[in-house]
C-alpha cells in the first residue's frame, strides 16, 4: 500500500490539472453553488423555479413519455407557474420506470447518457440511464457537502462501500489509479469478517485519513468490531454517513470510536447528494438550487413540519432521462425550521428510512428502526441483529450473541416486544453466527415480507 500524497499537491495542483484535461468546469461549479447556499431561501426558491421551467419544457418537447402524459392529464406547460401547479403532474414509480423505459429517454440528439443501476433494499434492480454532463455538477455537489464537515478536495478518505470482490485486473488497477492521486482508500462491505477487518484497521492506522465516508450499518460493524478486540483507530476529522439511514445510537458509536463529529448525508443512485448534514447537526439541508424534494403524506397531500412522509425528487440534472416527482420509497420528516448556519437550502428534520423498514403489528401500528436498534442495547452480548417479519403477528430474531449474551436474556427482549407490539404478538429467537449482507454490502436489520 502506497503512502498517501499531500493533500495540498492534490488540492493545488493535480485535481485542477485533471478536470483540466477533462474540459469540465467542476471548480467553477463549486465556487457558484457555495454562493448559491448562503442565498435567502427565497432567493434559492427563485434559482430552483427557473430550473423547473427549463426542465419541464426540455422534457415535453423531447422525451415522449412525459409529452404523452401531460396530455393524457390535460397540462400545458404554460399553467405551470408554482410548486402547486407542478404537483398535478402525476409521480414516476419505479414500476412505470421498468414499463417505459425507452419512452422515459430524451430524443434530443445533442445529449448523452450512460447506463447505471440500482438494486435499492428490494433486491429487485432497477435500470436507468444518467446524464453525462451532469457529473461534473453531481461531484462539485458532493464536495459542497464534504466543505461542511471541514472536509476539502484532497484531504485523505476513506472510503467503505459496496465494492464487488471479482472486479477484473484492470478495473482494479484503473479504480486504484484514480483513488491514489485522488487520496481515496477503499474498503470493500462485501467482507466484513473479523478477520478482514482487523486487516482494515491496520490500513486505517497506516493511511491515518482525515476522514471516512461510508454506510452506517457497515461502520457500525468495523467500530463495534474495535470496541470488542480493543482495536486502535486512527482520529479523525469527520465521518460522512451515507446509503442507509443513520440511527442516533449508530451515531454515538462511530463519534466514540473515531472521536470526531458525524455528518449524515441523503442520497442515491438516481440522483447522488439530495440532502446534508451541516456543522451544526440539525437536520439535513436540501440541495434545492440542483432538485425538487416533496415530502408526500399517506394521504397524498404534502406532509406537514413533524410528519413523516415519502421522499418524492425531481432530479433538475438528468435531461437524458428526467425523473420528474419520483417516488423513492424512502420516508422523511420535514421541517419549518431554520438553521442557525445561516444557510438558506431549508431542512429535512430526519430521514426515517425505507417505507418497508418498519415491522407492523396485527393492530396496523408500525414499529421502525429507532425501536429495534435501542432494543439492541436493553441487554448485553448482542453482537449484531437482525429482524425479519413475514407474518403481521410474528417476527424472526436473529442474533449473532458476543461473550456477554446469556439465553435468559430472551424473555427480557420479548417481554420488551410485547410492551410495544401487543401481548399476543410472537418472537422467534434463532442465534446464528453470521447474517449474510445484502448484494450492495450493506447490513439490513430489518427485512419486511408483508404484502
Amino acid at each position: 500500500m502506497l503512502p498517501p500524497l499531500f493533500p495540498s499537491l492534490v488540492r493545488n495542483i493535480i485535481y485542477p490539472i485533471y478536470r483540466g484535461l477533462r474540459g469540465d468546469r467542476l471548480l467553477f461549479m463549486l465556487e457558484e453553488l457555495e454562493r448559491n447556499q448562503w442565498l435567502s431561501k427565497e432567493e434559492i426558491e427563485e434559482i430552483q423555479w427557473r430550473k423547473i421551467e427549463y426542465f419541464l419544457k426540455q422534457a415535453v418537447t423531447y422525451v415522449p413519455y412525459y409529452h404523452d402524459l401531460l396530455g393524457e392529464v390535460g397540462l400545458r406547460i404554460e399553467e405551470i407557474q408554482n410548486p402547486t401547479d407542478f404537483r398535478k403532474i402525476p409521480f414516476l414509480t419505479k414500476d412505470i420506470i421498468r414499463r417505459e423505459s425507452s419512452r422515459l429517454v430524451t430524443k434530443d440528439p445533442l445529449r448523452r447518457g450512460y447506463p447505471s443501476s440500482t438494486g435499492g433494499s428490494t433486491g429487485e434492480p432497477l435500470y436507468f440511464y444518467n446524464d453525462q454532463g451532469a457529473g461534473p455538477l453531481r461531484r462539485a455537489n458532493t464536495l459542497r457537502g464534504y466543505r461542511w464537515a471541514k472536509v476539502d478536495i484532497g484531504d485523505k478518505q476513506a472510503l467503505f462501500w459496496g465494492f464487488a470482490l471479482n472486479r477484473s485486473a484492470k478495473e482494479r488497477l484503473i479504480e486504484s489509479v484514480k483513488n491514489y492521486f485522488n487520496n481515496i482508500v477503499t474498503f470493500s462491505t462485501f467482507d466484513m469478517s473479523d478477520e478482514t477487518m482487523r486487516r482494515y484497521a491496520s490500513r486505517l492506522r497506516f493511511y491515518r485519513p482525515d476522514y471516512i465516508v461510508g454506510y452506517p450499518s457497515a461502520l457500525i460493524l468495523f467500530t463495534q468490531y474495535c470496541k470488542w478486540s480493543k482495536t486502535d483507530v486512527p482520529r479523525l476529522r469527520a465521518v460522512v454517513t451515507s446509503g442507509e439511514k443513520l440511527f442516533p445510537q449508530q451515531r454515538e458509536i462511530i463519534e466514540e470510536v473515531f472521536t470526531c463529529p458525524v455528518f449524515d448525508r441523503y442520497g442515491s443512485r438516481e440522483f447522488a447528494s439530495i440532502a446534508h448534514e451541516c456543522e451544526e447537526h440539525k437536520g439535513l439541508h436540501i440541495f434545492t438550487d440542483l432538485c425538487f424534494v416533496e415530502v408526500i403524506h399517506d394521504s397524498g397531500r404534502p406532509a406537514q413540519s413533524g410528519e413523516v412522509g415519502e421522499l418524492v425528487v425531481t432530479d433538475l440534472l438528468n435531461l437524458y432521462m428526467p425523473f420528474i416527482r419520483y417516488r423513492t420509497g424512502d420516508l422523511a420528516v420535514p421541517t419549518e425550521r431554520e438553521c442557525s448556519c445561516g444557510r438558506g437550502l431549508p431542512l429535512l428534520d430526519r430521514i426515517e428510512g425505507r417505507a418497508f423498514d418498519y415491522i407492523t403489528t396485527p393492530s396496523g401500528k408500525r414499529v421502525g428502526g429507532f425501536f429495534w436498534t435501542w432494543l439492541s442495547r436493553a441487554v448485553h452480548g448482542i453482537k449484531r441483529f437482525q429482524i425479519e417479519q413475514r407474518v403481521r403477528s410474528e417476527v424472526i430474531f436473529r442474533i449473532i450473541p458476543g461473550p456477554d449474551w446469556k439465553n435468559e436474556y430472551r424473555q427480557i427482549l420479548e417481554g420488551r416486544i410485547k410492551e410495544t407490539c401487543g401481548e399476543n404478538f410472537q418472537v422467534t429467537f434463532m442465534i446464528v453466527d453470521e447474517i449474510p449482507l445484502t448484494p450492495l454490502g450493506k447490513s439490513r436489520f430489518i427485512i419486511s415480507k408483508l404484502e
